[in-house]
C-alpha cells in the first residue's frame, strides 16, 4: 500500500477517498475491446457519477454528449448518469452535490474499469457503481454494474438508475452543440416494446440531395435477474416532470415506481434518456444488483440473449482485465518500489493507446506488422484534438507522425518483428525535401485480383460474392473480419488463418497525408527507431543500411517556397517569413500513389543509407545564418508547438542541430559501403561539399547552402530521373566529418553566448535588405535580405536535454549543474520547467507568450520534456544524478495530494511555482496520452538492460548492463521481463549500484544452467524468445 490517507494504492487500484471534493481531474477508460471487439471511448472525472461522455469512433458519434473538461465538471451530475432511491418513504439522489446526508464517497481506479461508492450513513444505503467496456464482442458497449446494499433493517427500496441524455446515432457533437433544437427533428427511439430501445436518426440530417437511411444505432438494456429485461424509461419527463433543467425528479416525487406509466412514453422529437426502474424488499445487508449496458451496434440482431445474464457481465469484467493484464505484463516487474512497478505498466498501456500494439501476420519475407489500439491523443482536456477509434475488429486509429513515431520507439524490445517495419515506415515517409506528412492514419492492404479470386474459390463456402467485394478494394483485417460476420460468410478453415493468409499475400499500404504543415523536428525521432532496432539485431547493420533497396520517398502535394516567395515586408514595415508553403492544384499524380516516381513513372526505391544522407543534406543546408540552429522555414516550429511565431521571425532551433550531429555520427560509425544517390541528390551533395570546402562568413555560407537547397527542390518538385551515381564511403565520411566540425563549432559558440547553457531557439532580424517590386503569394512586399542580426531566445530545457546524448560525461555534468542553478529549475517543487521566464519577449514568439506562466508549454513542468531530460542524464552517463532527480521528477514518486490525480498516470504538464495561483502548483493537467510515456519506457529499458542489449563481433552476444542503484533492489533482486516473454532477474547483494566499478557480472543462469558469457546459439535463443528465464548475478571485485 502506498500514498496518503485520501489517496491510496492498494490491491492494484488507485483509491481516492472523498473524490468529489478533491482537485478535479479528467481521465478515460482505455478504449480497448480486444482484437475481436468494437472499442467504445469513455471519459470520466472525479465529479458526479464519473462518466462525462462516451461514444464510438470519434467525437462526432457520441452516445452521451462530449464536453471539454472544464464544462464536463459542471454538467456531469446533471446530464450524465443519475440515480434516485426511495427508502423509508423518502426519495434522495446518491452522489448528488446537494445531498446534506452523512456520506463517504470513494473512487477506485483500475486499468480497465473504475468504481465509485457512496456509503450513506443517514439512510443506511451503500450505492456502488462499476464501469467497464464490452470486450471481444461484435457490439460496442459500456457496462454500468450497480450494487445497492441495505445497511439497515429489512425494508422496501426503490431504485431508478440510468442516464439523463442519450444522443441517437446520427447526432454529431458539432451539430448538436450548435443546432440541438433542429436535431431533435430527426430523433427517434425504436424497439422500446422489446425492452431494448434503439436510438437513431430516421435518416441523414445533412442538407444534400442524396439522403441516406441510418441503419446502425445506440441501444440500452438492463436486467436484474438472468434474462429478465426491465422495461426502461426513455422519456425524461416521466422522471423530471415539468423540470426541464433535469434538476428535481418531480415525476418520481409524485409517483412511486409501481405507479409510473411507461406505456405512453414519447419516443420522437426530444432528446431521450435511459433509466431503469426497480423496486424490491431488501433484507438487512442484502443488495439489489442492476446490470445495464449502453452502446452501439450495426444491427439489433447482434444483441444476443446471452448478454442478459449475470455470468456474461462478470465474464466481461474479467475479460477486460485479462486483455489489459496480458498487454502490460510484458513489463511486469518487481523492485523495491511497488508504485514504480505499477507505474511502468500504466506507462506501457498509455504508450500503446497512442502508438498502437503491433500484431504480426504471415511469415518470413511476406510478414506483415499491423498496429491496433492506437488513436490520436484527444480527450476532454485535449478538446482541440480529433481522435478516431475505428469501430471494427482489429481496431486502429489516427495519429500524428511525431507522436506515433515516438510512441513506437520501443516496439522492437517487445515485438522484435516490429522493429524493421517501423524503421521502414517512418523513413519512407521522409520526403526528398527532408519533411514528412503530419497525419498518419494507420495502414491498409491491397490484394491482387487473381490472388483474391483464388483465395475465395479455395476457402469460401458461402457468400463468395460478398467476400470478393470485400477484397476488391483496400481493406484492413478488421474490415475483413467484420464483413465475414455481418455478411454471414462461411469458410472451410479458421477465420484467423484465412486473414493471416490474405495479409501475407497482400501489399501493405501506408496511409498518410500532408495535414497542416511541416514541423522542423519530426525527422529527429527516426534515428531512435534505427538505433533500437540495431540493439536487438546488431549483425544486420550492413543489410539495414545498404542491402535493402525498398525505401521510398513520400510525395507531398505541398512544397516549401524559395526565399524570394516567402520573405517579405509587412504593412508595419517589418521583414517576416510568412506563407512559406504552396499546395499544388489537384493532380492525377497523387490519385493512385503518394510516392515519388522517376521519369519512367515507376516508384523510386532506394536504401536507408541514401535516405539518411538525404536528411543530412536537407538539414545541413537549413543551417541558420549564424551557423547555430536549423531553420524553421516551413511555417511550423519544432517540438514546442506553442512557439508557433518563430517561423515568421526567421527562428531556428539548436535541438535539431544536435539531432543532425547524431545522424552524422551514426553514419560515420556505420557506413561501410559506397552509396548510390539519385543524380539530383548527387548534385546536391557536390554543391554542399563545395561550400564546406570554402572559407566564408556564416551569412555567405547560409546563402550558398540555401541556394543549393532551392535548386535541388526545384529539380525534384515533380519527379526525379531515376538515374543513380555512386559516392564512395571515403568521400561520404570526409563530407560528414566536415559537417560535424561545422555544427560542433556552432554549438560551442552558442553555448558561450548564453553563459554556458545551450540555447534552444534563435531569432534573426533582417538588418540589411532591399525592397523588391513584387508581392509574395502571401501578399507581402518582396525583399532580398543581405544581412541578419541574431538574438537568443531565453533558455529552454529542450536543447540541454537533447545535448546530453552527444556530450561526454564531464561536459554533461557541467551543463546539468548550470541548468539546475538557472530558472529552468523549480526550487519549490524540485522539478524542471520548459523555459526560464518569457515576460520580456514579444508576443510574436507564439501563443506561448500569451499563456499564463507555469501553464501549458510556458514555464511549466512539461512532463515529456522533463522525461527527455531524465533520459538524457542516463544516456549522458550521469547515473547518480539521475537517481537523485527521479525522487522528485517521476510522477509515481510525487505526492498525490499535490499532484491531484492518480500518480500512476502521467499528465502533459504540471503547473510550476511560477503560476500566479498557488493552489495549482505541482498539480497535473491534461491526462495520460503524452510523449512522456515513450520517454519513461526508454528510461525503464535503460535501467533494466543498459545501453546495449545485444552486440555482434564475429558472433551474437547478449550484453545487458543494467543501470540501477542499490535502493531499487528488494532482497537483492530486481525482476523484470526481457523481450516481453522472458523473466529477467537481476541479483545484486553487494550493496553497490550496478554501475559501480567495485562490482561486475559474476555469471548468468539461463533456464537453470550456469554460463560465464552468453553468446552464439545461446544468445540467439534468447533473442528468439526460446528460453523462459535469465538470471544475471553480480559480485564484488574490489
Amino acid at each position: 500500500m502506498g500514498g496518503t490517507l485520501s489517496y491510496l494504492f492498494e490491491n492494484n487500484q488507485f483509491v481516492i477517498e472523498d473524490y468529489d471534493k478533491k482537485k478535479t481531474f479528467s481521465s478515460f477508460l482505455p478504449g480497448i475491446a480486444g482484437v475481436k471487439g468494437i472499442p467504445i471511448w469513455v471519459f470520466y472525472a472525479n465529479r458526479g457519477q464519473g462518466v462525462t461522455s462516451f461514444g464510438i469512433r470519434d467525437k462526432d458519434e457520441p452516445i452521451l454528449e462530449f464536453f471539454p473538461a472544464n464544462t464536463s465538471y459542471q454538467y456531469v451530475d446533471k446530464y450524465g448518469f443519475r440515480s434516485f432511491v426511495r427508502v423509508d418513504g423518502t426519495l434522495y439522489e446518491p452522489f448528488s452535490v446537494a445531498l446534506s446526508d452523512d456520506v463517504t464517497r470513494t473512487m477506485r481506479i483500475s486499468r480497465g474499469h473504475f468504481t465509485i461508492v457512496e456509503v450513506n450513513r443517514t439512510r443506511g444505503i451503500s450505492y456502488e457503481v462499476t464501469y467497464f467496456g464490452i470486450t471481444n464482442e461484435p457490439i460496442a458497449g459500456l457496462v454500468r454494474k450497480v450494487k445497492v446494499t441495505n445497511l439497515g433493517k429489512e425494508r422496501d427500496i426503490e431504485v431508478v438508475d440510468g442516464i439523463a441524455n442519450i444522443l441517437p446515432s446520427g447526432a454529431t457533437t458539432e451539430s448538436y452543440k450548435s443546432m440541438s433544437n433542429l436535431m431533435v427533428s430527426w430523433m427517434n427511439v425504436e424497439n422500446v416494446e422489446n425492452n431494448i430501445p434503439f436510438y437513431r436518426f430516421r435518416a441523414s440530417s445533412g442538407d444534400e440531395a442524396e439522403v441516406s437511411l441510418i441503419e446502425k444505432g445506440h441501444f440500452y438494456f438492463s436486467f436484474v435477474e438472468d434474462h429478465t429485461l426491465i422495461q426502461p424509461i426513455i422519456d425524461s419527463e416521466i422522471i423530471f416532470g415539468y423540470d426541464t433543467s433535469l434538476t428535481v425528479p418531480f415525476g418520481l416525487i409524485e409517483k412511486n415506481v409501481a405507479s409510473l406509466d411507461l406505456t405512453s412514453q414519447v419516443t420522437v422529437n426530444r432528446v431521450p434518456c435511459g433509466f431503469t426502474p426497480y423496486a424490491q424488499k431488501v433484507e438487512e445487508n442484502a443488495s439489489i444488483h442492476i446490470n445495464t449496458v449502453i452502446g452501439h451496434t450495426a444491427s439489433l440482431n447482434l444483441i444476443e440473449d446471452r448478454f442478459f445474464t449475470d455470468e456474461f457481465i462478470e465474464m466481461q469484467l474479467n475479460a477486460v482485465n485479462t486483455v489489459l493484464d496480458e498487454l502490460v505484463d510484458v513489463v511486469d516487474g518487481k523492485s523495491n518500489f511497488e508504485l514504480f512497478d505499477a507505474y511502468i505498466k500504466q506507462n506501457f498501456l498509455d504508450n500503446t493507446l497512442r502508438g498502437g500494439y503491433p500484431l504480426v501476420f504471415g511469415k518470413g519475407d511476406s510478414q506483415k506488422v499491423y498496429h491496433i489500439y492506437s488513436r490520436k491523443h484527444g480527450d476532454p482536456e485535449r478538446d482541440y484534438n480529433f481522435f478516431t477509434l475505428s469501430p471494427e475488429f482489429y481496431s486502429q486509429g489516427n495519429g500524428n507522425f511525431r507522436d506515433v513515431n515516438q510512441n513506437r520507439r520501443n516496439d522492437v524490445f517487445f515485438v522484435p518483428e516490429a522493429g524493421l517495419f517501423n524503421v521502414k515506415m517512418f523513413m519512407s515517409l521522409i520526403q526528398l525535401d527532408g519533411y514528412n506528412p503530419l497525419s498518419v492514419k494507420g495502414t491498409t492492404f491491397k490484394l491482387d485480383a487473381l490472388k483474391a479470386h483464388q483465395l475465395v474459390e479455395q476457402f469460401v463456402t458461402k457468400e463468395k460474392k460478398q467476400m470478393s467485394k470485400l477484397l476488391s478494394s483496400s481493406f484492413t483485417p478488421g474490415s475483413i473480419s467484420m464483413g465475414i460476420l455481418l455478411s454471414n460468410i462461411e469458410l472451410n478453415l479458421p477465420e484467423d488463418d484465412f486473414i493471416d493468409m490474405i495479409l501475407e499475400m497482400s501489399e501493405q499500404q501506408i496511409e498518410a497525408n500532408f495535414g497542416e504543415g511541416f514541423w522542423s523536428d519530426h525527422w529527429t525521432y527516426n534515428l531512435d527507431l534505427i538505433e533500437n532496432y540495431l540493439k536487438v539485431y546488431p549483425e544486420k547493420k550492413i543489410e539495414l543500411l545498404h542491402e535493402d533497396s525498398t525505401y521510398r520517398y513520400f510525395d507531398s502535394p505541398v512544397r516549401v517556397l524559395p526565399r524570394s516567395q516567402k520573405y517579405g515586408m509587412t504593412k508595419e514595415g517589418e521583414v517576416r517569413q510568412f506563407g512559406a508553403l504552396k499546395e499544388e492544384p489537384h493532380s492525377e499524380r497523387f490519385e493512385k500513389t503518394n510516392w515519388v516516381k522517376d521519369h519512367s513513372n515507376r516508384i523510386y526505391e532506394t536504401t536507408l543509407a541514401q535516405k539518411l544522407i538525404t536528411l543530412v543534406l536537407t538539414k545541413l543546408s537549413s543551417l541558420d545564418p549564424s551557423g547555430f540552429g536549423i531553420e524553421m522555414e516551413a511555417n511550423k516550429p519544432g517540438w514546442n508547438d506553442a512557439m508557433n511565431g518563430l517561423p515568421g521571425v526567421f527562428g531556428s532551433g539548436m535541438s535539431e542541430t544536435i539531432e543532425l550531429i547524431r545522424v552524422i555520427r551514426f553514419l560515420r560509425n556505420h557506413l561501410s559501403k559506397d552509396v548510390l544517390l539519385c543524380e539530383e541528390n548527387h548534385r546536391y551533395f557536390e554543391n554542399l561539399d563545395d561550400v564546406l570546402n570554402k572559407k566564408m562568413s556564416d551569412f555567405d555560407r547560409w546563402h550558398a547552402f540555401t541556394t543549393a537547397k532551392e535548386i535541388f527542390r526545384s529539380e525534384v518538385e515533380k519527379e526525379i530521373s531515376g538515374n543513380e551515381i555512386a559516392v564512395s564511403v571515403e568521400a561520404l565520411n570526409a563530407f560528414l566529418q566536415k559537417s560535424e566540425t561545422l555544427l560542433l563549432e556552432g554549438v560551442q559558440k552558442a553555448k558561450a553566448l548564453n553563459r554556458g547553457i545551450l540555447p534552444t531557439y534563435f531569432i534573426h532580424k533582417a538588418r540589411d535588405y532591399a525592397v523588391l517590386d513584387y508581392k509574395t503569394p502571401y501578399g507581402l512586399q518582396g525583399v532580398q535580405i543581405n544581412a541578419f542580426e541574431m538574438s537568443i531566445v531565453p533558455s529552454f530545457l529542450e536543447a540541454p536535454a537533447r545535448s546530453l546524448k552527444i556530450g561526454d560525461t564531464i561536459d554533461n555534468l557541467e551543463q546539468h549543474l548550470l541548468v539546475k542553478k538557472s530558472d529552468l529549475y523549480d526550487e519549490k517543487l524540485k522539478t524542471y520547467k520548459t523555459s526560464v521566464p518569457l515576460d520580456d519577449m514579444s508576443y510574436e514568439l507564439g501563443r506561448i507568450r500569451a499563456f499564463t506562466p507555469g501553464w501549458l508549454e510556458r514555464e511549466s513542468n512539461f512532463l515529456h520534456m522533463t522525461y527527455k531530460y531524465l533520459l538524457g542524464l542516463l544516456k549522458g552517463g550521469l547515473y547518480d544524478v539521475f537517481f537523485e532527480e527521479i525522487k522528485t521528477n517521476l510522477v509515481c514518486f510525487m505526492d498525490p495530494e499535490v499532484y491531484g490525480r492518480s500518480t500512476l498516470e502521467n499528465s502533459s504538464f504540471i503547473a510550476s511555482s511560477l503560476n500566479p495561483n498557488p493552489k495549482v502548483h505541482g498539480r497535473g493537467f491534461v491526462s495520460r496520452l503524452s510523449g512522456s510515456t515513450a520517454e519513461m519506457l526508454s528510461i525503464w529499458h535503460m535501467m533494466m538492460f543498459g545501453k546495449s542489449l545485444f552486440s555482434y563481433v564475429d558472433t551474437l552476444k547478449f550484453t545487458p548492463k543494467p543501470i540501477l542503484n542499490a535502493e531499487f533492489f528488494k532482497d537483492g533482486r530486481v525482476v523484470t521481463q526481457l523481450l516481453s516473454k522472458i523473466e529477467f532477474i537481476i541479483e545484486n547483494e553487494t550493496g553497490y549500484p550496478t554501475y559501480s566499478e567495485k562490482i561486475d557480472i559474476d555469471y548468468y543462469m539461463v533456464d537453470g544452467q550456469k554460463f560465464e558469457r552468453v553468446e552464439g546459439i545461446l544468445a540467439e535463443a534468447i533473442r528468439d524468445r526460446m528460453v523462459n528465464q535469465v538470471r544475471m548475478v553480480y559480485k564484488k571485485i574490489a
